[in-house]
This record gives C-alpha cells, sequence and structure tokens, in this order.
C-alpha cells in the first residue's frame, strides 16, 4: 500500500497543489511486483477531482517466454489520472480519495505498470531459448540432442529442392 494524505486538497479552490517524492523499496501490486518504485508526484485540484501528475521509475519482476528464466526489466512511464473527491461519483472518474483525504495509489501504479510490460518479455535480445527435446537452457550451453531442422511432415518437399525422387 502506497498511500498520500491529501486531505489539504479538500477544502481549497482548484490550482492548489501537493508534490510528493516516491521512494519505495519492494512491492507486490496485486498480481505483479516491483523491485522499487521512485519518482515525483504533483497533486493538484481541478474542478471535480485532484490531478496526479508525474514520472515513475520501476523495475519490474518478469519471466523470459523463451528460456523461461526470472529477469528484471527497467522502465519508466508518466503518470496523469484525475481522482475523485470522496462521496461524489463521476463518468470516467476510476479512482476516488477515501472521506479522511487519504489516496492509495497502488491501484492505478499497478495498471500503468501492467501497461508497461511487453507483449514477449525476453531476457535479452539474443535469448537462445529451451532445447525442443530436452529442455536445457540453451543460453547456458549445448545440450547435444540432434535437432532435424526439417519437420518430418515436410521431408518430401525437402527433396525436391535437393532433386531427389523417389
Amino acid at each position: 500500500m502506497v498511500e498520500f494524505d491529501l486531505s489539504p486538497l479538500l477544502g481549497v479552490r482548484p490550482g492548489e497543489q501537493l508534490a510528493f517524492e516516491l521512494d519505495e523499496g519492494p512491492q507486490r501490486l496485486e498480481d505483479i511486483s516491483v523491485s522499487f518504485l521512485r519518482g515525483s508526484l504533483t497533486f493538484i485540484r481541478v474542478q471535480g477531482g485532484v490531478l496526479v501528475e508525474g514520472r515513475v521509475e520501476t523495475q519490474i519482476e518478469l519471466v523470459c517466454v523463451r528460456c523461461l528464466e526470472p529477469f528484471l526489466f527497467d522502465t519508466t512511464f508518466d503518470l496523469e489520472e484525475t481522482i475523485g473527491l470522496p462521496g461524489r461519483r463521476r463518468p470516467g472518474i476510476t479512482y476516488t480519495l477515501t472521506p479522511e483525504g487519504r489516496f492509495d495509489i497502488a491501484p492505478l501504479l499497478r495498471e500503468q505498470v501492467w501497461v508497461e510490460v511487453p507483449i514477449k518479455p525476453l531476457c535479452r535480445p539474443d535469448c537462445h531459448g529451451l532445447c525442443p527435446v530436452c529442455g536445457q537452457n540453451l543460453n547456458e550451453g549445448t545440450c547435444g540432442c540432434h535437432i532435424d531442422p526439417v519437420d518430418p511432415r515436410m521431408a518430401v518437399l525437402a527433396s525436391l529442392l535437393t532433386g531427389e525422387r523417389e
């Protein structure tokens, strides 16, 4: 839980603002883990809510889709979201302050972190993956398995390239 006290912004005119530095250690944002959260956040009172703006740097714990090894993925993202005032529901506003004026930013950070996760996370661009025969991580060395480069179902077509006919 990463919570901010925004109660000073509840009874003021639009335009007032509060600035916070974000410097958190390892966090579990529901279903995703990050090594740290660092950044600067500004909360600005706007008509009907509070606007949060900022830039956050983090390191996401992911698993490589080729070799299945865990690795850390560095990323930086910008935040810009309007937070609703307590007791008032407005269309398009997902997050609201508590009646005491507190705001848990973890759900918003979780959403933004998931947007930053690549579709196919790779531990490195030249990851060799796993041997399809024995499962050896090919980044750590070869396994010695014989891998037939031609699909047996396509062997007849390969013979056309070599000029062999049955």
